[in-house]
């Protein structure tokens, strides 16, 4: 047996151990080749120091809210190392709670609304720093909310009642266990990879088009299926 595959061989033992149950069938792009791949070891730190999984979810997002902090004081390379381990502690936090049964409406509940500071924080951070024309800043955040808005109150509404009729691609990547969509983990790895490069100006225009072109297309799939219906009656 090679190198590699004794590793690989070792590496799956050691997630069996740590990540006791799967998330979710599906799970995004970055979670499932990058974060997830990682976190486990964070589980395996969390789990040896007998920390709690709230513990942990306060750890992330006092990592998150430095981060923002660090941007906010142009120490770009230290902020996006923190987004990072945001983003992998609040994988382990998960991870901890279901290795020793101690998962909690409580815990929950702290992990979703932690997660939601976070956001604010990074974000009106970067907007506070990034040297951009004051419309732009303005477009970014109606693009955060008008896709917020129409993903929850008119795309999951409508996939509630009708199954969508998926492009082949889409398909594929869902068949593969992946979401296809610019998610806020994907925004993460990118908020770390132009705060790297000291570019948080293109980090903006990136976001902006990438959301649009996501809520965009998924409005598209739903116009799409429901005129696919319409003819499917139309031909009974």
């Amino acid at each position: 047996m090679s190198l590699l595959n004794k590793f690989i061989e070792w590496y799956k033992s050691f997630k069996l151990k740590y990540v006791v149950q799967e998330r979710r069938k599906h799970e995004y792009f970055i979670n499932r080749y990058y974060a997830h791949l990682v976190d486990p070891f964070f589980t395996k730190l969390v789990y040896d120091l007998r920390f709690s999984p709230n513990m942990v979810t306060l750890i992330s997002a006092s990592m998150g809210i430095f981060a923002g902090v660090f941007f906010a004081f142009e120490y770009f390379i230290i902020g996006a190392f923190l987004v990072q381990l945001h983003h992998l502690f609040d994988g382990a936090d998960g991870n901890l709670a279901r290795l020793t049964n101690r998962c909690s409406n409580f815990g929950a509940m702290l992990d979703k609304y932690l997660d939601r500071v976070v956001r604010l924080v990074l974000l009106s951070s970067v907007l506070y720093i990034t040297d951009v024309p004051i419309i732009i800043k303005i477009l970014f955040v109606a693009t955060l909310f008008f896709d917020l808005a129409i993903v929850h109150y008119f795309v999951l509404p409508f996939m509630k009642k009708y199954e969508l009729v998926r492009a082949k691609w889409k398909q594929w990547c869902l068949n593969h266990g992946i979401i296809p969509a610019f998610d806020i983990f994907l925004i993460y790895f990118l908020l770390s990879v132009f705060g790297f490069l000291g570019r948080l100006d293109l980090f903006i225009y990136v976001i902006i088009i990438g959301k649009n072109i996501d809520w965009l297309y998924r409005v598209w799939e739903c116009v799409k299926t429901k005129y696919y219906y319409k003819v499917k009656i139309k031909n009974v």
